[in-house]
This record gives structure tokens, sequence and C-alpha cells, in this order.
């Protein structure tokens, strides 16, 4: 039995070496590709860049050199060799997946945008708007381009619903994205607001009365009763329900609890 032991030991031990082996192989093999590339992509950056439509982005050489290495690194796939024009065409194919990471390299390596690259990297961040809409709304409004404002709130929203939640934020006062927290924090702009500057933008009497008379009569005295509401980007809901991640709790003035009995009133039901 004790050299049955020994030999099932033996044999793990060897299955163990083997297993380290290949991944120090592997690792090994990975290094050399990189090298591969980098040293292939030093060699044809003045080619690529001019193949590619890339003259415009106006970059230093080592700028090209980061960029370009990524991107063929990501579309040479297991390739052993590489040519001019076969990378291109992979490149020019699989643009949905080159053109945001080039947009997203852009912003890792400028400290700041001209309005061309501006325009790419709007043009195909991609859902990393999620991630990128603060440092992308600061230099357009930099450059005073509005209209690549407007454009980022739409894919805000767009990708927002499609990776982050299936209810948008309240819009923010200051910069007009769909990025107020319940905490009044903005993730675009920063700012803070006040609740007073979240009622007065959001027209909250307005949004009170239509509360009072579609919901039930049993959430608007609850409202009454707790002296504050819910706000999302639907409207006002009562307290006292599920609330959601993203709604914020708005205090109720005086004024705010006369709008909610007038409204009772006329529904006959106060």
């Amino acid at each position: 039995m004790a050299k049955t032991k020994k030999g099932a030991g033996s044999s793990t031990s060897k299955e163990s070496k083997r297993e380290v082996k290949k991944d120090v192989q592997i690792r090994a093999s990975s290094r050399r590709r990189v090298a591969d590339t980098e040293e292939w992509v030093s060699r044809h950056v003045s080619e690529l860049v001019p193949l590619l439509g890339l003259d415009f982005l106006r970059l230093s050489t080592e700028e090209y050199l980061t960029v370009l290495i990524r991107i063929v690194d990501l579309v040479r796939g297991e390739s052993a060799t590489l040519d001019v024009e076969t990378i291109v065409k992979r490149i020019r194919r699989n643009s949905d997946r080159v053109y945001p990471l080039l947009a997203a390299l852009l912003l890792e390596l400028r400290s700041s945008l001209d309005e061309e690259q501006l325009e790419f990297v709007v043009n195909n961040i991609g859902e990393a708007v999620l991630a990128y809409a603060p440092r992308l709304y600061g230099e357009a409004k930099r450059l005073g381009r509005m209209d690549l404002i407007e454009r980022l709130r739409d894919m805000w929203r767009r990708h927002w619903v499609l990776k982050r939640h299936p209810i948008l934020p309240v819009t923010c006062p200051r910069c007009n994205f769909n990025s107020l927290m319940p905490d009044l924090s903005c993730l675009v702009c920063g700012a803070v607001v006040s609740e007073s500057e979240l009622k007065s933008f959001l027209n909250f009497g307005s949004l009170l009365e239509d509360f009072a008379l579609r919901e039930q009569v049993e959430d608007v005295k609850r409202a009454l009763s707790f002296g504050y509401v819910y706000v999302n980007s639907l409207g006002v809901k009562a307290p006292g329900g599920q609330k959601d991640v993203l709604d914020i709790e708005v205090l109720l003035s005086n004024k705010d609890k006369e709008v909610l009995l007038d409204k009772l009133k006329q529904r006959g039901l106060q």
C-alpha cells in the first residue's frame, strides 16, 4: 500500500510540473507575441497611419505607436506573422471594436483634445460614454460645442438604460444630463444642487398636481402624512412603497401640501 501511495503522489507531482511548464510556456509565448507586435508596428507606423485614415488626429509618433500597438494586438488574433494589407483589412472589418478602443486611448493619452479629436471620440466612444462623460462634457463645453454635448446626452441616456438601470436618473439642473443621484450630486458635471434648485428646475408644483390627480387617494394622503415624496425621471411617487435606487426624496413644504390638499378637494376626496 505504501508503494501505491508513493506512485500516486509521484504521478500527481509530474502532472503539476507539466501544468506549471505549460503555463510558463504560454506566458513566454504571450510576451514574445507582444514584443513582436511592438516591433512590427514600429517598422510600419508611417504606412499604417495614412492607410487607416488617422492622419487627421495629428498625434505624435509615440502616440500613434501606443494606439496602433493596442489595435494591432487586438485584431491580429493568433496570427504568427503580420503584413500591412491584412492588418489594415482586419482593422476596417472590426471598426466596431477598434474605434471605441481608439477613442478611449485618445482620452488616456491626451490631457485635452482639439475639435477634430473630440468629434472622433464622441462619435466612437460607444458605451464607454458612461465612464468618460464628465471628461467629454468638460472638453465640449471648453470648445463651445453644444452640438456634441447634446449628442453626449443622447448617448448617455441610451447606454444608461442598456447597461446600468432601466430607469434614467433625474435630469441635472446644471448640465441637463440624466445624471442626478439621490444625494443631489451629478455624475457628469460634479455639481451638488439644492432641493430648492431641483424643485424650481422640475417645476415641482406641476408634478405634484399631476401626482395628486393621477394617483390613488391613499397614496396622496400618505405623502401628506409622511411629509415627503419620491421623485425620479418618470415623475412623483408616494413614499412607503418600493423605492428605486435612483429615487430622490423631496420634502414637502407647506405650499406643496396645500397643492395636494387643493387637488384632493377638486376630487371631492379630502
